[in-house]
């Protein structure tokens, strides 16, 4: 599909909204609805084959039998995520070297997480960085703190026991409900912080309007310094609180179940692409 331009493959993140193009065909295997832009209307250009979770084949007046689970939980069966130098990755909790710590990349363009990544003893994992070289640092890891959903979506795969860091913009919660329940998870979230004055800004109502944005775009440069040496102090407590947390990890049932389902949708998306699942 990526050399025709009258289809859109739509395997990953919270995408299926009103921003696509009427007139092109989107295939959907796995994607979900986040919230993000106005709820699609779907129609004989939508063809789906399996959406993120239960969450969103309601909002999108689906069968719950379409909500299989995200993409991103197959990555093992697709031979990445090996840890170097630890061993197989044979569906046992891993035994990795460090704790790491993923925030949302917004977070992370508006905030000090560096600095604070390395006040409380944490290896930060950019999300903006190489998909194989995030893969590969995940599945190193002891534990994943993470704000961002598909870090903890990647580490629960690789049976990396995560910890749920609550994210900073409310926009950003409610579909992890969406992943979670596939998996009959209850997400036991630990509170999250800002780590500079600009990141809290960033995901507070000022940044809900056009105006306001452009406020926070002309004053960020100082605004990054205000306060910062306790913005980053407070959120290096909060990732030593966070990194002290019980972890959690989902049932190697559920996982299966969920990845024999999404499968299952694969090979009848190999065969016929353009077919949508039964029952729809």
């Amino acid at each position: 599909m990526d050399d025709n331009p009258d289809a859109l493959f739509l395997g990953i993140g919270s995408v299926l909204d009103a921003r696509h193009d009427n007139a092109v065909t989107k295939v959907v295997a796995g994607a979900g609805y986040g919230g993000y832009a106005q709820q699609a209307t779907l129609d004989a250009s939508w063809v789906i084959h399996w959406v993120r979770g239960p969450r969103t084949a309601r909002r999108l007046r689906l069968s719950p039998a379409c909500g299989l689970g995200d993409p991103a939980m197959l990555l093992p069966l697709a031979g990445l995520g090996r840890p170097d130098d630890v061993g197989p990755n044979d569906g046992r909790p891993n035994d990795g070297r460090f704790v790491g710590f993923m925030p949302h990349f917004e977070s992370l363009a508006h905030g000090a997480w560096a600095e604070a990544a390395t006040l409380a003893g944490v290896e930060l994992i950019d999300p903006r960085g190489d998909p194989i070289a995030i893969i590969a640092a995940i599945a190193n890891c002891r534990m994943l703190v993470s704000e961002a959903m598909h870090g903890v979506i990647v580490a629960d795969a690789l049976r990396v026991p995560w910890v749920a860091l609550l994210p900073l913009a409310p926009i950003h919660r409610l579909k992890w409900q969406d992943w979670a329940e596939v998996l009959e998870l209850r997400i036991e979230f630990q509170p999250g912080c800002a780590s500079s004055l600009t990141e809290w800004l960033h995901a507070s109502r000022l940044s809900a309007r056009h105006r306001g944005r452009r406020i926070l775009q002309l004053t960020e440069p100082w605004l990054r310094g205000v306060a910062r040496r306790r913005f980053v102090a407070h959120a290096a407590r909060a990732l030593r609180d966070a990194a002290a947390a019980p972890p959690q990890l989902s049932s190697s049932t559920a996982l299966d179940r969920s990845r024999s389902r999404m499968q299952e949708r694969l090979e009848a998306l190999r065969r016929n692409p353009l077919q949508a699942a039964p029952g729809r």
